[in-house]
């Protein structure tokens, strides 16, 4: 009796060009983590927002996205997204996804490379999903640890393909976690107390009802106070207003302060509750049969939410050094014990912004995750 073995599917890697293909692109993680708890699907007409240039979102003003799908024969096996942001000094990669399988991830990173090289770029930075202003960096470690609001999460294997694939560490994220249920140090409660004393600042909420106006002052204050942090893409005053838009269904719930000097703006700082087990509970989807009951699931998943997420706490720069930050970060914690929250999660910081690590410690926290981000020579 003879015997045949039958040849494996050839692989290949092809730009996404028609809305079957972005489609494909888009829900190709749902079956590669599935059964997995830590997970969190992304909503797919945000995802379908952010990729389709022809639906306005305000990135593709000064981006060029070119999504790539990896396939073995019918089966989409692999994805990433190159990306050409003309104010990023290097191309960037992200939504990069692969089965357990370095052939599938090398073929994705040639066609990401090969493209941004006709681009006239020689590196490229990422994962960026899409850039630093959204959500970046492979997962290294705390695969066990479920990811806050607007953190990637990825498989283990992703580090050891990264690393055959040619792509060296370029900068580590530190994620932070804040036990609420202990008290605060009372080392933090004084030096509260002692900037309030000598120090003009006043803390006020972020006016949810004039939220137009208070874009404006908050999009000021991003750019201007995160400029000289390494990897910073400044946004534009539209993908600001976007980037709000999105987070606003949660804001009534959060701690959103501004800090002004004579009444005028000078920090804002922002916590908001986790949506993460909210968008687990919705798959992706807000409405299915005609109901709206991913909607629904977020509802009540997000109503029973004991963990916050530090988005972010800026400065100016002329009024760094003065406690302003301790004045947020304390006024912040106190809030977000008052909503409910147990633990917050503070992230990301960068490995080497030694202040910001130690301000986060002073306020009792542990490291718990740590993303990086990879380059590679084209």
């Amino acid at each position: 009796m003879s015997s045949t073995t039958t040849p494996a599917a050839s692989l290949t890697v092809t730009p996404v060009q028609h809305r079957s293909e972005l489609n494909a692109f888009i829900r190709m993680p749902h079956r590669l983590y599935v059964g997995n708890p830590h997970w969190t699907p992304p909503l797919d007409s945000s995802q379908r927002t952010l990729l389709d240039a022809d639906r306005g979102h305000p990135f593709h003003e000064f981006a060029r996205v070119q999504p790539f799908l990896a396939r073995r024969g019918r089966d989409v096996v692999g994805r990433i997204a190159a990306v050409d942001d003309c104010r990023q000094g290097e191309g960037g990669f992200g939504l990069f996804e692969s089965v357990p399988d370095a052939e599938v991830c090398a073929a994705l990173f040639v066609a990401a490379s090969d493209w941004l090289r006709g681009r006239g770029r020689v590196r490229m930075l990422g994962p960026l999903n899409l850039s630093t202003n959204h959500e970046c960096g492979l997962l290294v470690d705390g695969f066990d640890t479920p990811p806050v609001v607007q953190m990637p999460y990825n498989p283990d294997y992703y580090q050891d393909l990264f690393g055959e694939a040619g792509l060296k560490p370029a900068k580590d994220l530190w994620s932070w976690t804040i036990d609420l249920t202990a008290p605060l140090p009372a080392r933090l409660n004084r030096l509260r107390d002692r900037v309030a004393e000598r120090h003009r600042f006043t803390l006020r909420p972020l006016d949810l009802d004039r939220l137009d106006d208070e874009a404006a002052v908050l999009h000021r204050i991003y750019n201007e106070a995160w400029q000289g942090n390494w990897g910073f893409i400044p946004m534009s005053e539209a993908e600001f207003r976007h980037a709000l838009g999105e987070l606003k269904p949660l804001l009534r719930r959060s701690f959103t302060g501004v800090a002004e000097i004579d009444g005028v703006p000078v920090a804002f700082g922002v916590i908001l509750p986790d949506a993460a087990p909210a968008l687990r509970a919705a798959r992706g989807r807000l409405w299915r049969f005609g109901f709206p009951l991913g909607a629904l699931r977020m509802a009540r998943a997000l109503r029973r939410t004991s963990t916050g997420r530090a988005l972010l706490i800026g400065v100016l720069d002329e009024y760094r050094g003065q406690g302003i930050d301790v004045l947020l970060r304390v006024a912040g914690l106190e809030q977000a014990r008052q909503l409910g929250m147990r633990t917050v999660d503070a992230s990301w910081v960068l490995e080497d912004n030694t202040d910001s690590n130690r301000g986060v410690v002073a306020m009792g926290g542990r490291r718990s995750v740590t993303h990086r981000l990879y380059e590679l020579d084209l």
